[in-house]
């Protein structure tokens, strides 16, 4: 189920391309280094709140160093059916990720009820830009693989916002974050036009005041089905600093609504 968790990582994320353009989205978008907690929620539209529960929290936390980016999220997510059955689910992932897209180190883990489920851990390096790279695993095993260009994360998050405002509508990517495999995966984004005031919501939170932001539709190719419909879909609401207010998705096949709760602005770290 981790999976479907892919996208609220980065615009929270985010994900690919060709490593040469991320100069170019760096200078045009700024992140800004911030701790975000999301209420999760089953959506009624799914049925699923007449038949069962599920809530949770997601945090997330971006910070910058001098060298690179660092990603922490930790979530927990209870899951009731209308029998009385109940589920707890946690994962949690940590990484930092070179500004200048050469390295990205990552160490994911979920449970199920207090038990331990996969741990992934390792580190992709790319020696030159738009060239094949090479990650070396320690968790789920040890082992070296080849890895073709593609964009980490934030890279993918900075694209996002340069590409939108740049007026495209589609942004077709290939990423890397080890999150659903230990390959690159095909990441379509569609963008929705940009809003110079923020909904309702957004408006409870300053540092959101007069940041443009859209609505993305994203749709995650992992196996290449078939008839070429996608993996699974997300959808979420992303300003300009990096900062997402709504995400839905699905998880494990229930509809799932996370909502901005709490912000706050982080300091950059020191350079010294």
């Amino acid at each position: 189920m981790r999976g479907q968790m892919i996208g609220i990582a980065r615009a929270f994320v985010m994900s690919a391309g060709l490593l040469a353009l991320a100069g170019t989205a760096a200078e045009a978008a700024q992140l800004v280094p911030h701790r975000a907690v999301y209420e999760l929620t089953g959506k009624s539209a799914g049925g699923f709140g007449r038949s069962g529960s599920l809530r949770g929290i997601l945090t997330y936390e971006l910070m910058e160093d001098c060298d690179g980016w660092s990603v922490n999220q930790k979530a927990g997510l209870d899951v009731s059916a209308a029998e009385g059955d109940g589920h707890r689910f946690e994962w949690s992932q940590a990484t930092w990720e070179a500004k200048d897209g050469t390295s990205y180190r990552y160490f994911i883990k979920d449970s199920q009820n207090g038990s331990t489920g996969t741990q992934r851990r390792g580190e992709l390096v790319y020696p030159h830009p738009g060239e094949a790279g090479t990650l070396t695993t320690e968790l789920p095993q040890r082992g070296e693989a080849e890895i073709p260009p593609a964009l980490l994360p934030i890279q993918h998050t900075l694209e996002l916002i340069d590409r939108a405002s740049a007026g495209e509508a589609i942004f077709i990517a290939q990423v890397f974050d080890a999150t659903v495999d230990e390959k690159p995966i095909d990441l379509s984004a569609s963008f929705g036009p940009s809003l110079t005031q923020p909904d309702t919501q957004a408006k409870e939170f300053a540092p959101l005041k007069n940041v443009p932001s859209r609505h993305i539709d994203f749709a995650f190719y992992v196996q290449n089905l078939p008839d070429g419909t996608p993996d699974f879909e997300q959808s979420i609401e992303l300003f300009d600093n990096g900062v997402v207010t709504r995400v839905s998705f699905e998880f494990g096949g229930l509809p799932v609504l996370g909502t901005l709760r709490r912000l706050e602005m982080l300091e950059p770290q020191s350079c010294e």
